[in-house]
């Protein structure tokens, strides 16, 4: 019984730490280019934001992917933004609060080939 009770503890633990270091950064945009996402699984990018801060994204994907935009409070994910088997999608983000945000591509059960650019765009001095 204990050992189930563990379980999803280590299962939050795993998710949480699918990104693990904030790989977005001021210097220069972050690009790829025929990046494989093999079937059910999930890429992210991760970069720390605030208020006045601006995300310019934009990426195309081989098949359809999920696509979010999200951040942790606590245990609770939280994707203020969320599109469904998207093939191409882009846009501006402006964080509501100073946390880390992901942006998360997710394959179907066929695997994905994505190209993203992703590019911070700074606010004010803070």
């Amino acid at each position: 019984m204990r050992q189930r009770a563990r379980w999803p503890i280590a299962v939050l633990a795993l998710g949480a730490g699918a990104c693990a270091v904030d790989t977005i950064t001021r210097e220069a945009p972050k690009t790829a280019s025929g990046l494989p996402i093999a079937p059910f699984e999930i890429f992210e990018e991760c970069a720390q934001l605030a208020p006045g801060d601006r995300l310019d994204y934009r990426f195309e994907a081989q098949r359809p992917v999920i696509f979010q935009i999200y951040y942790m409070d606590g245990l609770t994910f939280i994707a203020p933004v969320s599109r469904d088997d998207v093939t191409e999608y882009s846009g501006v983000f402006n964080p509501p609060y100073q946390r880390r945000y992901c942006l998360r591509w997710e394959a179907g059960a066929q695997g994905a080939i994505i190209a993203y650019r992703i590019r911070l765009l700074p606010g004010p001095p803070r």
